[in-house]
């Protein structure tokens, strides 16, 4: 059968108007961004299934604690990374996280070969809480080398197709993780990630050695400083407290935990209710996880750009809570496994798809010190307080004998409110793009 020549120029012309997105000038930092993230998905969602396994050793009743310690850590760890921005040049910062997040895994596996049953129930344990950090942390560093590189211009062009590289990394991970982990112990599991982590970092510096060419001539900035951002420990947490557009951020991120908390509950009663058995339960999850990730991976690619492009940070950002919208009016009139499912993938994929890449747009208009200290501490202790806070919260409310309707229709309004902030926010970072702009100008 001789090729339909218009469907393959139909489809070259698609592949060029994909790749046009990208300036000449950026196109290698945009490849080993996307290679960087790759690689830092795939090694997390390579540990995550042992996670799970470690954390089961204790007994699901130690859960709780470990998410309160995980919450401990956080706070703890935030001042200790601070000082280490305030000290190192972005290139050493990127070497000594990761590679402390590498020797974790040697050190991990090396204790789980030991006897002692008291040794691997504690070693299972504080990996539960490591991997915890470990997922927040090594994504908030990427974003904000990423945002201390990029302008805000080429943030909203550019983010989403870095982001498909990720999500392409978490598909990957899971595929191998399932294949392997009936072939490998659990404990061998662990070393596969540090060759992944380490091959992430050889595409930091590839990307970190395009830092100069990333800026063409008409962009004048000084985002590619080397030097470190000084200041103090506790600096990040402070201009957060007086900073009403990195406030707004917060309340923003709070609301997103707030909606996806009362999301998780609501499907762990409507699964236990309708799907009996543990492995039925289990298949749903692993299609759900798909579903996501596939959609996510199409929305990433095709649409979030577009959409930051055209429409600003503003439109981006309101997205997902209409989408939230509309699936806590269909949860309140029809509580069933089928809304349940839809609602689940589409606010996921939403909030992976378009809200992160918009989310990691806001913090290209921030000052070097912020997007490092403020953003790890936002990315990390906040997100998590407000995974801690919405929990205990909703289990409150479920005690009280609150149904599930009522608190889809009273999430209605809350959700309303979380939409009007997405939109502000949006509008200050326009503010903040412009004015940095000008500024540049004048500068040049």
């Amino acid at each position: 059968m001789i090729p339909n020549s218009d469907a393959a120029k139909s489809s070259e012309l698609t592949k060029l108007r994909w790749w046009s997105r990208v300036e000449p000038h950026e196109r290698k930092a945009v490849v080993w961004a996307t290679a960087w993230f790759f690689f830092i998905l795939l090694g997390y969602m390579i540990i995550r299934p042992v996670r799970e396994t470690m954390g089961s050793i204790g007994g699901t009743q130690q859960l709780q604690g470990l998410m309160l310690a995980t919450f401990l850590v956080m706070l703890a760890a935030v001042p200790l990374y601070s000082s280490l921005v305030a000290r190192l040049p972005r290139r050493w910062l990127v070497r000594v996280v990761y590679h402390f997040f590498a020797g974790c895994l040697v050190a991990f596996f090396v204790l789980m070969q030991l006897d002692s049953e008291f040794v691997r129930t504690w070693t299972a344990r504080t990996f539960f809480v490591w991997v915890n950090v470990f997922a927040l942390f090594a994504t908030s560093v990427f974003w904000s080398v990423l945002a201390d590189l990029f302008t805000s211009s080429q943030g909203k062009r550019l983010f989403g197709l870095i982001a498909a590289g990720g999500t392409a990394g978490a598909i990957t991970g899971s595929l191998i993780t399932s294949q392997v982990a009936t072939q490998l112990s659990t404990d061998v599991l662990l070393l596969l990630p540090v060759v992944v982590i380490e091959a992430g970092l050889w595409c930091a510096w590839r990307l970190e050695k395009q830092s100069t060419s990333i800026l063409s001539d008409t962009e004048f900035t000084s985002n590619v400083s080397q030097s470190p951002t000084g200041g103090g420990v506790l600096s990040g947490i402070t201009h957060v407290a007086r900073s009403p557009y990195l406030g707004m951020i917060c309340v923003f991120l709070v609301l997103v935990q707030f909606c996806g908390t009362q999301l998780y509950f609501q499907q762990a009663e409507i699964v236990a209710a309708e799907i009996e058995t543990k492995e039925a339960r289990t298949q749903l999850f692993a299609y759900l996880d798909l579903g996501t990730q596939l959609l996510t991976l199409a929305i990433q690619a095709l649409l979030s750009s577009v959409i930051l492009r055209r429409f600003g940070v503003s439109v981006a950002l309101v997205i997902l809570p209409v989408v939230y919208f509309a699936g806590f009016l269909s949860l309140a009139l029809n509580p069933m496994l089928s809304t349940l499912v839809v609602t689940m993938i589409a606010t996921r994929a939403g909030g992976y798809g378009i809200t992160v890449p918009a989310r990691e747009v806001l913090f290209t208009v921030v000052s070097r010190e912020d997007k490092y200290k403020s953003k790890s501490f936002i990315d990390t202790v906040v997100l998590r307080g407000g995974d801690a806070a919405s929990g205990q919260l909703f289990g409150f409310a479920r005690q009280l004998g609150v149904s599930i309707t009522a608190m889809n229709v009273w999430a209605l309004p809350i959700t309303a409110i979380w939409g009007v902030v997405a939109w502000r926010l949006g509008r200050l970072q326009k503010r903040r793009a412009a004015q940095l702009a000008t500024e540049s100008e004048s500068d040049a």
